[in-house]
C-alpha cells in the first residue's frame, strides 16, 4: 500500500462489534479507510450488513475474503473460539490482520499466530483499543513526567451486567469475564508499571454452572510495593473507572478502557470527546475504535510488522498471564 491512498478493509463477521467498528471507519476522513468487502459464516447476514453499510462485496464464508486482491487489511471480529482459524487463513493468504481481544484462547495459538504473520511478512495485531486512545498518550506523558511520582498501585473496577451474554456465560464460546473485560484491566497494569508480574493471585472468583467465571478478583504484584488490584463482573454495573495512586498524587482514568477523560490531583479534567457517527453504537465509546484502525494504517504504511503502541511481546505477556489466572480458578477451553 502506498502512502496516501486509501486503506481497503475486510470485515470478518458481520456483528455488533463489527458494526461498531464500520461505524466508527465513518468518522475518519474517507480517503483514508474503505470498507470494500465483507464476509460471516451466515451469507445472508454478510449481505444485510453490506446493504447497510453501502459495501460493495459481501461473502457467505471466509475463503473468498481471503482471497480478495482488493483486500488491503481484515477486521476480524468473530466470537472468540473462532479468532484463531480466521486469523490464521488470512495470515496464510498473505493478509494485514486487526484481530478483536482476545485474539485466542491460548499462548499456545497466539505464539503460532504471531510466527505466521511474521514468516509471512504481514501486519498483525491484537486489538487493545485501548492503547490508541489520546488519553493514553496523555497518561504516558504524566507518568514520565512524574507528575504523581512513584505510581504504587492501579485500583480497577469494571462491571455489567452480562453473566446472561452466551459469549460470556459458555465455555464453548469462550466465555469468561476476564477474558471478556478483564483483560482491559490486565493490560492497564501492564502499561503503567512496564514490567511482568512477580505474582498473580486470583480470589473471589465466582463461576456459573458451565464452569465460567461471572466474576473474578486478582491482584498482581509488580514487586517493589508496586501492584494492580481489580474487581471484574459479570453480575453488576459498577463505575467503571480506573485509579493510579503515586506517592504525589493520583490519576483517574473515566471508562479506563476507553478512556476520554482523565482527572489528576489539583488539575482540571482533560477530555477527549468521539465525534458523532452516522449510526447509534452498541457499546461504549465504541467509536474510539478509530484510533486503532488510524495505529493499522499508520504501521502498514511504515511496512511495520507490528504495532509498537502494543508489540507482540505484550499481547503474549498478557495472554500468559490470562492463561495463568484460568488456570488457578479452573476455566479450562478445549483448545
Amino acid at each position: 500500500m502506498q502512502s496516501q491512498a486509501n486503506l481497503n478493509w475486510g470485515i470478518a463477521a458481520a456483528g455488533r462489534i463489527t458494526q461498531d467498528f464500520v461505524t466508527a471507519l465513518g468518522t475518519v476522513e474517507k480517503s483514508r479507510h474503505v470498507v470494500v468487502a465483507v464476509a460471516d459464516v451466515d451469507g445472508q447476514r454478510a449481505q444485510e450488513f453490506a446493504q447497510r453499510n453501502q459495501i460493495p462485496r459481501h461473502y457467505d464464508g471466509f475463503d473468498a475474503l481471503a482471497l480478495d486482491r482488493e483486500v488491503d487489511v481484515v477486521y476480524v471480529g468473530t466470537l472468540n473460539p473462532f479468532h484463531y482459524a480466521v486469523v490464521h487463513l488470512m495470515l496464510a493468504r498473505g493478509k494485514n490482520v486487526l484481530c478483536e481481544t482476545p485474539m485466542c484462547l491460548g499462548l499456545e495459538q497466539a505464539k503460532e499466530l504471531y510466527a505466521l504473520a511474521e514468516q509471512r511478512g504481514v501486519f498483525l495485531m491484537e486489538g487493545m483499543w485501548s492503547r490508541f486512545f489520546p488519553s493514553y498518550e496523555r497518561l504516558r506523558e504524566l507518568l514520565n513526567n512524574d507528575v504523581i511520582g512513584e505510581v504504587t498501585q492501579v485500583k480497577v473496577q469494571h462491571g455489567f451486567r452480562l453473566a446472561h451474554m452466551e459469549r460470556v456465560c459458555s465455555r464453548s464460546l469462550g466465555g469468561s469475564i476476564l477474558m471478556d473485560i478483564g483483560i482491559y484491566a490486565l493490560q492497564l497494569g501492564q502499561f503503567v508499571f512496564g514490567v511482568s508480574p512477580v505474582k498473580i493471585l486470583p480470589s473471589g472468583t465466582q463461576l456459573n454452572k458451565d464452569r465460567v467465571d461471572v466474576q473474578s478478583e486478582f491482584m498482581l504484584d509488580y514487586g517493589d510495593g508496586r501492584r494492580l488490584v481489580a474487581l471484574v463482573t459479570g453480575l453488576e454495573n459498577l463505575e467503571n473507572d480506573a485509579v493510579i495512586t503515586g506517592t504525589k498524587g493520583e490519576i483517574r482514568l473515566s471508562n479506563y478502557w476507553c478512556c476520554t477523560q482523565v482527572s489528576r490531583s489539583n488539575a482540571p479534567p482533560e477530555s477527549w470527546p468521539l465525534p458523532r457517527a452516522k449510526f447509534d453504537f452498541h457499546y461504549t465509546n465504541t467509536c474510539g475504535l478509530r484510533y486503532e484502525a488510524e495505529e493499522v494504517r499508520r504501521c502498514i504504511e511504515k511496512r511495520l510488522l507490528e504495532s509498537p503502541k502494543f508489540t507482540h511481546a505484550e499481547s503474549l505477556e498478557l495472554t500468559s498471564i490470562a492463561d495463568e489466572i484460568r488456570r488457578q480458578i479452573g476455566v479450562v477451553y478445549d483448545v
